[in-house]
């Protein structure tokens, strides 16, 4: 009876490597892309361009900002991010309210 069930899980196991084989053998394929694959997508993206010689002929090109106007264009950003406290009136320094319908009772 030992013997029989060594041969059964032999088999099975066989049976198991070789269905499993084949099945990545049939996912296998031979992907030969032509010369110019992407060049639609590449011809797109440049399509989609205002001027592609921009600097070309411009004399004035901007290479950035000085420092103290970068300065204030970073701070100013960050400050945007921070919430204000609402004044005693009830009212956020926007004008909006909270907690009220505008509706005198």
């Amino acid at each position: 009876m030992n013997n029989q069930n060594m041969l059964l899980k032999r088999t099975i196991y066989t049976a198991s490597v070789l269905l499993m084989s084949s099945g990545l053998i049939a996912c296998q394929s031979n992907w030969n892309p032509e010369p110019d694959f992407g060049s639609s997508v590449t011809s797109a993206v440049k399509a989609q361009e205002v001027n592609p010689s921009a600097p070309d002929g411009n004399k004035k090109v901007t290479k950035g900002l000085d420092g103290p106007s970068a300065k204030a264009g970073i701070d100013n950003y960050q400050k945007s991010f921070e919430v204000k406290a609402p004044t005693s009136g009830g009212t956020y320094p926007t004008g909006a309210t909270m907690g009220t319908s505008g509706v005198a009772h």
